[in-house]
């Protein structure tokens, strides 16, 4: 009985200690964290939308001016970046086993942001890769049409071509792996057809029948052909001379001498029809047949320029060879009557011009009064008549410019002339601006150029030094005075009966007058000899100089009586820098005025003078103003 007590207690024990290690496992099972419903596809599209909507503003604030942003458009914009920036926030933090609302959700936000990017990028998708298209062969409307399009400045270079056809690209000065967002202009040139200037060479044409020799002339593009029957005993319509053989231009003469037989036959011949037949055919048919001819021109609305369009004699009629003479009437093309060019946007005169088989050449011009892309002057007006072929020169403007802030004179200069806006030089002393500087500008930051305006800049000569009295002084007390005040010098020497030797007789600039830093004053010396007329012009100057360029006396300030010679040294001129050879000239003749203009596209180097030989060995008085143009590139 008591072994059986102690069996059952120990079973009683065991499956106490069972539901203990059951409730144990229980209770860790429930106390264990539960692990985290993870949802990577949905966070992946999630961030993408953030950032689509961030791009997506980014681009509208961008291109706002392009794409016609209001300030409506931009604070709805910023609303619904704040709003996807709030529900990506919330559906991130969101403990949800399933997401696929907002996977959904999140799915058309992209959408929205996506076409939204697509819309404000200035290039379409099929060009985010390739860049610019190859406009190469393509009609000048595709171009024109392209350029508005994308807010391009477009310039059309006409040249000649054997090879493509008239109105067509030639080639373009961007390449089409060139992305559209980092260019502002495209180059085209446009065929005008085969050029007139290039060479071809002229083989022997001795025996050669008519119509041999008007298959070369055609296929060669000849066009200043001169021909001649007379009486030989060579073949019919052969010819028996030429005035060239060789390499020679196709707008050169080309003279070709046929015979008609050792004598005419007929002295009288029925005229053809002329009509539609080239100027070159009709002249060939009137010299083979020895009829007295003459051409005129006038416009026709069926007839190809340069074909004949009437004849004085109608075709069948008999004329006398000795007696008769016809008139042959050359088409000019249609008579086209210039529309109003001003009212026309620029796809629209090339779409006119081309049709009419005219020649475009357009320029633009930034202009305060005209919109942007709208006509400011052609040289044609509405109701002119022009023919087939004339060229049509439309300046378009650019919209107005604004005056923009520059950190030096050489990046104003550098804008000036990229936009071709005239600008003119003053100086004046300062003593807060440094030498070379500039103290203002005509236009300040942010103002609209007026068209045709001049901007004067004016330029510190930094601080006023009052030129001291010379008169008396020795050479030494001279040199030590100029020397203290910065100011350059140069010893000549005159001859002087009342003044000591190596005293100072004159000086170049008066006592009082103010000069830069570095002027060079001439300061003249008593060499102590009598002066005569034969050792006048003998007198040497002094080896004395501080390294500057010998000048002559100036006058004295706004002084009409006293004369001052100016000569130009080479010194005096910086090749390749036109405002230094300006500064150079005022600063060797500081009491004279000098005005300076620059003047770019003369094929002359930068910084020399153009009109030099209108100032050089002249004498000016203070009171005149100088006018020193200088080329720019």
């Amino acid at each position: 009985m008591t072994k059986k007590k102690e069996t059952q207690e120990n079973k009683d024990k065991q499956e106490e200690m069972f539901e203990d290690t059951k409730e144990q496992e229980q209770l860790y099972q429930e106390e264990k964290p539960k692990k985290k419903t993870r949802h990577p596809f949905t966070h992946f599209i999630l961030l993408l939308t953030l950032l689509s909507s961030l791009l997506s503003l980014g681009l509208s604030f961008y291109y706002q001016k392009k794409i016609g942003l209001s300030l409506l458009d931009i604070v709805e914009q910023l609303l619904l970046v704040l709003f996807t920036i709030l529900f990506v926030l919330f559906t991130i933090s969101t403990k949800r086993k399933k997401k696929g609302l907002i996977l959904l959700g999140s799915f058309f936000l992209l959408l929205y942001y996506a076409a939204n990017i697509l819309f404000v990028l200035p290039i379409s998708l099929p060009y985010l890769l390739t860049g610019i298209p190859n406009f190469q062969g393509k009609s000048i409307t595709e171009v024109i049409a392209y350029a508005e399009q994308n807010n391009l400045s477009l310039k059309q270079v006409y040249e000649y071509s054997d090879i493509v056809s008239e109105y067509h690209v030639i080639n373009q000065d961007t390449s089409s792996i060139t992305n559209l967002a980092k260019i502002k202009s495209l180059t085209v040139a446009i065929s005008e057809g085969p050029s007139p200037y290039k060479e071809v060479v002229i083989p022997d044409m001795t025996s050669w029948d008519v119509e041999r020799v008007l298959a070369f002339i055609q296929e060669n593009n000849l066009s200043n052909v001169k021909v001649e029957f007379i009486a030989s005993d060579k073949a019919v319509d052969t010819v028996i001379s030429q005035n060239k053989t060789g390499s020679m231009a196709r707008n050169e003469e080309f003279k070709l001498t046929f015979s008609y037989g050792e004598e005419r036959t007929n002295k009288q011949v029925k005229l053809i029809d002329l009509t539609n037949k080239s100027k070159l055919e009709a002249l060939f048919y009137l010299e083979q047949n020895g009829i007295s001819y003459e051409f005129k021109e006038d416009f026709s609305k069926k007839i190809k320029k340069g074909n004949v369009m009437a004849q004085s004699k109608k075709a069948g009629t008999t004329i006398k060879i000795e007696e008769d003479k016809i008139e042959v009437t050359i088409s000019k093309g249609t008579k086209i009557n210039v529309p109003d060019l001003k009212q026309m946007n620029l796809t629209e005169i090339t779409n006119w011009v081309i049709e009419n088989q005219l020649k475009l050449e357009l320029t633009e011009k930034y202009d305060e009064k005209i919109k942007k892309n709208k006509v400011i002057e052609a040289n044609y007006q509405k109701g002119d008549s022009v023919a087939t072929g004339t060229i049509i020169k439309v300046t378009y403007s650019k919209g107005s410019i604004t005056m923009p802030k520059f950190n030096s004179f050489e990046e104003f200069m550098t804008w000036a002339n990229e936009h071709n806006i005239p600008y003119e030089e003053k100086h004046e002393f300062s003593t807060t601006v440094p030498a070379g500087e500039v103290i203002s500008y005509s236009y300040k930051k942010g103002q609209t150029i007026k068209n045709n305006d001049t901007i004067i800049v004016t330029i510190s000569d930094g601080e006023e030094i009052k030129v001291p009295d010379l008169i008396g002084l020795s050479k030494a007390d001279a040199e030590s005075k100029l020397k203290k005040l910065g100011l350059n010098y140069n010893f000549i020497y005159k001859a002087s009966n009342s003044v000591a030797k190596d005293k100072v007789l004159a000086q170049s600039i008066t006592e009082g007058s103010g000069v830069s830093k570095g002027t060079t004053i001439t300061v003249t010396l008593s060499n102590g000899k009598k002066e005569t007329s034969s050792t006048s012009k003998k007198s040497s100057s002094s080896s004395s100089s501080s390294n500057q360029t010998q000048t002559t006396p100036a006058a004295p300030s706004c002084d009409a009586s006293k004369k001052t010679t100016v000569y130009i040294y080479d010194e005096l001129v910086s090749s390749g820098n036109a405002n230094t050879t300006c500064s150079k000239i005022k600063t060797a003749y500081p009491n004279l005025k000098f005005s300076c203009t620059y003047q770019s596209g003369t094929g002359i180097s930068a910084g020399l003078l153009l009109n030099s030989n209108e100032i050089d060995g002249r004498e000016f008085n203070a009171c005149e103003t100088i006018t020193l143009r200088i080329a720019q590139n």
